[in-house]
Order: structure tokens, then C-alpha cells, then sequence
């Protein structure tokens, strides 16, 4: 994400890698966009520092995005408000805020659908804690990854945003595939 300086902040190196090797690392979520209400498992719940049964039944978007560090947050806003305009996925890092004031980084991927008239309708997706952890092969493709989805935010083409996108998600779907050190390939 793009800090205050306009420069991106970078995420942990080999955080990718072990988040998506835990078993608990993917957190999974679903927006109604209408009603501006995001649903959230245990895991978001926990991220997020949520009451579980809270954020199951729903809880309003805005208590979500309090917890996104301060110098991400404009960048998150209006990467989700594009993605839900336009319909279609995203892949974005972000730090989060924890009460005690700690850090965590965390790599959402999400995809948002209109109705037959156009208007946003959903989201769903998942979101990957990024903090800590042992490298994964994959990791490395990550970072040039988030690198190259920097640089055509520069030349502000939509066409190579959505492949930086892809190329993304398709990365964090082969992480979170992955089963751990055992599976990976040399």
C-alpha cells in the first residue's frame, strides 16, 4: 500500500509463503455490498480482532476498515469501492492494526459481481495473513508480483492491472493450495 510519501510500504519477506502453509492462515469473506455489511469466518474474526458471532451474522464494513493501518487506508477504500464498481477481482497487501498496537500484514484477494442492470451486488474472497513464517517457493514470485502491480499502478493502464491482478491471485491460489514444506516443489 501506498504510504503518506506516496512510496509503497513493504510487506515481511517469506510472510506469504508460511501464512498459506498454517492451516489456519485463510480467512475467508463475503460483502453485501448493498447493505454495506461484511460476513467473516473465525479466522477474519480473529485478524481482525472481532467478536466471531459478530462478524458472522455481519458487522458494518466501517468497523472492518477502522482496523486497516492508517497510511493503507485511502489506497484499500478506493481499490475495494473500484472493484465494486467495476465488478471483477483485485489482489491487495495491507497492514492491519491490532489493539495493542502491533502490525500484521495481510494479502487480500477478493472478487465483487454486479446485478443484470450493473448495480454492485457482492463480494467475496479470502485474506491471507502475511505475518511471519518460513519462504516458500512461490514466495519470491509473490514479491515480483506485488513489484510489478506497483509499477502499472504508474502507468495507470486497466489492462495490466488486471493481469498484475491475476498473476496475483493465481500466486496466492497456488500458496493457499499448497499443503506445506512437504509439497513444495525444489
Amino acid at each position: 500500500m501506498r504510504g503518506r510519501e506516496g512510496r509503497w510500504a513493504e510487506p515481511p519477506p517469506g510472510g506469504l509463503a508460511a501464512a498459506c502453509a498454517a492451516p489456519d492462515a485463510v480467512a475467508t469473506w463475503q460483502w453485501d455490498i448493498a447493505r454495506n455489511v461484511l460476513r467473516g469466518d473465525d479466522r477474519m474474526a480473529a485478524l481482525y480482532e472481532f467478536d466471531p458471532a459478530h462478524l458472522r451474522t455481519g458487522a458494518p464494513i466501517s468497523l472492518l476498515l477502522a482496523r486497516i493501518h492508517p497510511e493503507d487506508l485511502d489506497g484499500v477504500k478506493a481499490r475495494i469501492r473500484r472493484a465494486a464498481e467495476e465488478g471483477g477481482s483485485y489482489v491487495l497487501p495491507y497492514r492491519l492494526l491490532s489493539r495493542d498496537g502491533g502490525v500484521r500484514w495481510v494479502l487480500s484477494c477478493g472478487r465483487c459481481t454486479r446485478d443484470a442492470s450493473g448495480r454492485p451486488l457482492e463480494g467475496r474472497g479470502v485474506i491471507i495473513d502475511l505475518t511471519g513464517g518460513q519462504a516458500h517457493p512461490l514466495e519470491r514470485a509473490a514479491e515480483h508480483g506485488i513489484a510489478v502491480r506497483r509499477a502499472v499502478d504508474d502507468w495507470h493502464d486497466p489492462f495490466l492491472h488486471r493481469l498484475a491482478d491475476m498473476l496475483l491471485l493465481e500466486i496466492g491460489r497456488g500458496l493457499a493450495a499448497d499443503q506445506g514444506p512437504s509439497a513444495w516443489k525444489n
